[in-house]
């Protein structure tokens, strides 16, 4: 049965990258999945990143860990970041669709949320501290610019990562906010979640229902701006109530944000629609029909779900595969619309 699922997700992935070509017009490279294992020098946890990336199929490389194709694009890189107590595996759509037109794109699975460490690595504490996560990826460039591991380099050829496209879904989302200048203010959230705007929210289910939240930590005030974020793509972004509209209107990095209008667990209107109507950078796309939350996340079959809402079945009439494919030229322009950062 492994042997099956394996080979559903190769055909998935191998129909999703054809597409990507034809709808870019680019020839596509063959695509490979490496998952390694770092530590954070900041905090001396785990940091274990997955690395999509075009690979070389002519030779093996001698010196480095990932044998990248030569004619790669070594001027800019891309990198990945996840919902709520979820994993970068849940985005190999996007891995394998960016890595397929040439882009070395990178997973970050963010320590204490992530299920990639094991069930038993899971604090559901965490989810509220966010500022965490933009603190994990710039750490993560941090390595990734010094391209180095204890048997080598991880890369053979450096690649620029002060030109890197940052993307992120859910949590995500509001992380590469957040890298592109957005500061949050969690005192906020308790206003929010106590009021009527609320209703329909899960996103405050996460707060603690039976003691008193945390004082928040200095952190979660501070801006977490990363200059080599050039641009940001915010699937279906979270935490548009706890977002500062002055910080908002005064990033200056490029944002792409695509949002469902009729989310089934973030009102468009108070999270993806927020950040839209107070980033003056922004670009908008809305899914317009029936499209829930997780329809950014890779096509799957298991039963888990997140307060209360399926994971993986999507509401009648909803093609996921066909909603992600719709995305990619949305995604693909940007990026290329985008060359350079903005930041001085």
């Amino acid at each position: 049965m492994k042997h099956i699922l394996n080979l559903l997700v190769f055909f998935s992935v191998l129909l999703s990258v054809s597409f990507v070509s034809a709808s870019t017009g680019t020839k596509s490279f063959s695509v490979k999945s490496e998952e390694i294992d770092f530590i954070n020098p900041q905090t001396q946890e785990p940091l274990k990143l997955i690395f999509w990336y075009p690979y070389n199929t002519e030779r093996k490389c001698v010196g480095a860990q990932l044998c990248i194709a030569k004619q790669a694009r070594f001027d800019q890189g891309i990198v990945l970041t996840h919902g709520a107590m979820g994993s970068t595996r849940e985005l190999n759509w996007l891995g394998y669709a960016m890595a397929s037109q040439g882009f070395v794109t990178v997973g970050v699975n963010h320590y204490g949320e992530s299920w990639a460490y094991g069930q038993d690595k899971v604090d559901a504490r965490r989810v509220l501290e966010m500022w965490r996560r933009p603190k994990e990826v710039s750490a993560t460039l941090d390595l990734l610019e010094k391209n180095k591991m204890s048997a080598g380099k991880v890369f053979k050829r450096n690649i620029d990562w002060s030109n890197t496209t940052a993307i992120g879904f859910s949590s995500g989302g509001a992380t590469v906010i957040a890298l592109a200048g957005g500061r949050q203010n969690p005192l906020l959230m308790l206003n929010y979640c106590d009021s009527a705007k609320a209703k329909g929210d899960l996103g405050c289910s996460y707060l603690p229902k039976n003691s008193a939240p945390t004082k928040p930590a200095e952190e979660a005030y501070a801006s977490h701006i990363d200059a080599r974020i050039a641009r940001a793509v915010a699937l279906e972004p979270a935490a548009g109530h706890i977002a500062t509209k002055e910080s908002l209107s005064n990033i200056k990095t490029p944002v792409l944000i695509i949002g469902a209008r009729n989310s089934d667990f973030l009102p468009f209107d108070h999270h993806a629609g927020f950040y839209s109507r107070h980033i003056t950078t922004a670009k908008l796309v809305t899914l317009e029909g029936d499209e829930g939350h997780f329809v950014f996340l890779d096509t799957c079959d298991h039963t888990f779900k997140a307060q209360g809402l399926s994971l993986c079945k999507d509401k009648p009439g909803v093609d996921r595969r066909k909603v992600q494919e719709r995305l990619y030229p949305h995604i693909f322009s940007f990026i290329y619309s985008n060359p350079k950062s903005l930041h001085p």
